[in-house]
């Protein structure tokens, strides 16, 4: 008895030693490739690129791509490409970044890929390119995953890719990880899995995507270039996958690295200067500028009055559409016309909206038409010729806001709110957390504004 007893004890210490082990396992590079991230790196019709990681020893990076067929004997005609590598993370011999850029495509074409070293591979991916003229599409637009992305960002990003499937491609408006090390961005990939190499992922850098140890100067995430490639048309080499444009099917998405600005003038300078130019030569009738900072601030406590100085008489006078934001951990959507003066023009919409799980309390300027706190949001917007329509979701698949945007045929926009947003309750509740950061008047302000809290 007492031999079976010990027995039982050891199995039990084993398996559970096993199972401890099994649940890192995931996270260890081996031969094979994982992470696995696709990205727009050019034309988005013609071009896409992928990065991967492996072990340290794998110095091969290869990817193998094919125009897609119902039949596994796809294999037989397969296009090889040959990639670059480096240490995954700077320094280290742990692991092996890989990355792969696939160009000549055709437009609206379906391909399957997979990438390796040339004898361990990854499973096969699919994707489709993009269309060449301004055909209608649709993407996800995600504001920060940041923090718990195992546990609780990762509910709504595989809620966001389960409703919407068919979306073209996922769009982060900053702080995707709240620390640029392994432990975050190891949640990420364990959070989004495959998802990540059938959809791209497009990315403008957060606040949180720099390091900012005390006395030392910033300095920007060193895995962030390793996983990410984006079109190269940045004003500068240090900013490149940080600040960029790509034309989508007849609308302009520009990336503008919103946390470098103001902290050195000739930087600001010329990222401003990139900016304007990009907006001024843009051949399309729609603009979407995504950035981390936003212009009109959401939560309780902040107002970034130099960053929207220097940022909104651009996007004003070049009739920007849609401004989409993230770093407030709140949800807001509104013009504030009251604050600006168009003299005919059209007025940027902007929006701010959190993925993740840490919230912050509503800002009791309460200059939006629409807002939530406590609340994680995903965003499905569609756009074709003439009109945008835009739709979020909570977490649970809800739907939470809803409008649409027409385009007359001088380039005028007409704003419609969904008929059903009067009749979804605003969710507006202050987190404990966050209730010392208002003032006793400013409590009976937002007790006057929601009684209901």
């Amino acid at each position: 008895m007492k031999f079976l007893l010990l027995v039982t004890f050891l199995l039990s210490v084993f398996s559970g030693l096993f199972a401890q082990n099994l649940q890192y396992a995931n996270f260890t590079p081996t031969l094979f490739p994982d992470r696995v991230m696709l990205s727009i790196s050019g034309n988005p019709a013609t071009s896409r690129a992928v990065s991967w990681r492996t072990a340290y020893e794998i110095t091969e990076s290869v990817g193998e791509i094919a125009v897609l067929d119902p039949s596994p004997k796809f294999e037989e005609k397969v296009m090889k490409v040959t990639g670059t590598n480096s240490p995954w993370e700077e320094g280290s011999q742990v692991s092996m970044g890989h990355k792969v850029i696939f160009e000549n495509l055709q437009p609206e074409t379906k391909y399957a890929y997979r990438v390796g070293d040339g004898k361990n591979w990854s499973e096969w991916f699919q994707f489709e390119t993009s269309s060449a003229t301004a055909n209608p599409f649709t993407f996800i637009y995600h504001g920060d995953v940041q923090n718990d992305i195992k546990s609780l960002g990762s509910r709504n990003l595989r809620q966001a890719y389960s409703h919407f499937p068919e979306a073209d491609f996922m769009l982060f408006a900053g702080d995707i990880v709240s620390k640029s090390n392994e432990e975050y961005w190891r949640e990420l990939f364990y959070a989004g899995g495959w998802i990540f190499g059938m959809m791209p992922s497009v990315v403008t850098p957060g606040n949180h995507e720099f390091d900012s140890n005390e006395g030392q100067p910033r300095t920007f995430s060193k895995h962030w270039n390793q996983i990410y490639q984006m079109p190269e048309n940045t004003p500068a080499e240090k900013y490149k996958n940080r600040n960029y444009f790509f034309d989508y099917q007849g609308v302009r998405f520009v990336s503008l690295d919103s946390p470098s600005l103001g902290y050195y003038t000739e930087d600001s300078t010329l990222v401003l200067s990139w900016l304007e130019k990009t907006l001024a030569s843009n051949p399309n009738r729609w603009t979407v500028v995504f950035t981390h900072y936003p212009i009109y601030s959401c939560s309780q406590g902040r107002n970034n009055e130099r960053y929207r100085n220097a940022v909104q008489p651009l996007l004003e006078k070049y009739n920007v559409d849609l401004v989409l934001a993230g770093h407030d951990h709140t949800y807001c959507r509104g013009f504030n016309t009251k604050n600006v003066m168009l003299k005919g023009k059209n007025s940027p919409l902007y929006v701010v909206s959190v993925s993740g799980p840490k919230m912050y309390g509503l800002n009791t300027s309460f200059w939006s038409d629409r807002m939530a706190s406590m609340t994680q949001l995903y965003q499905h917007i569609s756009i074709e010729s003439n009109q945008l329509e835009y739709k979020s979701f909570t977490v649970s698949g809800d739907l939470y806001d809803h409008f649409t945007i027409s385009k007359n045929g001088s380039g005028k926009n007409k704003f419609k709110e969904g008929g059903e947003v009067d009749k979804i309750k605003q969710r507006t509740q202050i987190p404990e957390s966050a209730k010392n950061g208002y003032s006793p008047e400013e409590l009976e302000k937002y007790k006057t504004k929601f009684p209901e809290n």
